[in-house]
């Protein structure tokens, strides 16, 4: 090694970090261009959907709901040397709400967990997320609250259950079909064939409702604003009205699929197909689709309306606007729903925490499962390590990378 002269080696992480911290004035022009872009369109959007009766004031002293809830889930895989350690997890956690008002029962699922072991498998990862949503929604349809929220969509539990029974295509075999009937049989004492009644409490109960955090849905700039003959405007729905409501204002519920482009991307074809090596296949597709044809947005050829509708709420002025989907009963019951909105508002209670109180808990709770899953390893290590007597199998227990 030469000395005395100029290194070619970076001081790292020191002058990567310091390329970073200059591109930031660039990175803010960027953000500050594509903002500062939108404001004419935005004001502008918003004048027309005013003048089309399309958003509507929260009225202050709208009475709250009596009780609600929010539930979320959380998954890790640990993968080992020689096994991958599954955990996923669904907790529900109880907002601030009036004393008359529903709380926990007794034996009541507050939360839900379920882990494994499975030989590494590509498609694993698919049955531990669909495990854990399907524990979401059976923790949110167990409870007896007024209001209970879903995070995210509706269609998201979708997509990953579908995911999880579609898992042929990446090779699922004979000990995935095995690891999803034990999580069923030990977690809910089902079979497979229940999944579709599972789906159906959620698609089902006008208590549900759900709050994404993040949503690129255009579906209202791309069918009532576009056809306002106002173009220009390149945010989401979510970020247009965060920009451009006043506090307490939300728009007029309306069954998702507003545009052809939202139709086309989503509703319409929205689907579960198992396509897994079981006998009970042909019967259970059937009633999947059965299960989900009340969100769809089309029946065979025909369009029809969903039974699934949304707003968007701003409680207050300086904070963002929620995008709330609900069943069709809860979005045409106007007094209702506005207790539902009050009720929301009543569960923002600091700055900091942007999304219903509840919510934020349950987020908190659902990510500290990585936590467990390191207590799980090392006992699961400890117990074999403890009845091996081969050094081969003591290295397999260990993981593939460093902690």
């Amino acid at each position: 090694m030469s000395t005395g002269g100029p290194t070619p080696y970076a001081h790292l992480p020191e002058d990567l970090i310091q390329k970073m911290l200059e591109a930031v004035p660039c990175t803010v022009e960027k953000m500050e261009a594509m903002l500062g872009s939108q404001n004419e369109p935005i004001e502008a959007g918003i004048r027309a959907l005013r003048d089309q009766n399309f958003i509507y004031t929260l009225n202050p002293q709208t009475p709250s709901i009596n009780s609600l809830m929010a539930s979320d889930g959380g998954q890790v895989i640990e993968r080992m040397s020689g096994m991958d350690l599954l955990l996923a997890v669904a907790v529900g956690v109880e907002g601030l709400h009036n004393q008359d008002g529903d709380g926990w029962k007794a034996n009541s699922n507050q939360y839900e967990q379920w882990q494994t072991v499975m030989p590494h498998d590509e498609a694993t990862p698919r049955l531990c997320q669909g495990a854990m949503f399907l524990m979401e929604i059976g923790v949110l349809a167990g409870a007896t609250h007024e209001i209970r929220i879903m995070d995210g969509a509706h269609f998201t539990p979708l997509l990953k259950i579908n995911s999880m029974l579609s898992a042929k295509e990446e090779h699922a075999g004979e000990e995935y079909v095995t690891a999803l009937r034990g999580f069923l049989r030990e977690t809910y004492r089902k079979i497979i064939p229940d999944i579709p009644d599972i789906i159906s409490n959620a698609l089902n109960d006008p208590g549900i409702i759900a709050m994404a955090k993040y949503s690129s849905s255009r579906d209202i700039l791309d069918s009532h604003v576009r056809s306002a003959d106002i173009n220009g405007i390149t945010l989401d729905d979510k970020t247009f009205f965060a920009l451009g409501l006043d506090s307490d204002e939300y728009t007029k519920p309306m069954s998702v699929g507003q545009s052809e482009e939202e139709r086309r991307k989503i509703w319409n074809e929205l689907h579960i197909h198992c396509n897994l090596e079981i006998e009970e296949r042909e019967d259970l597709n059937q009633h999947l689709e059965r299960a989900i044809q009340p969100i769809r947005t089309r029946n065979g050829k025909e369009r029809k309306e969903s039974e699934l509708f949304f707003t968007y709420y701003k409680p207050y002025a300086n904070g963002p606007a929620y995008r709330i989907e609900c069943k069709r009963s809860l979005a045409t019951d106007v007094r209702r729903f506005e207790g539902v909105l009050a009720g929301i508002k009543q569960q923002i209670i600091y700055p900091d925490v942007r999304e219903p109180f509840p919510q934020y808990l349950a987020d908190l709770m659902a990510k500290s499962v990585s936590g467990g899953l390191h207590a799980l390893q090392d006992a699961v290590r400890l117990s074999l390590v403890r009845e091996s007597n081969s050094a081969d199998r003591v290295d397999l227990l260990f993981s593939y990378r460093s902690r």
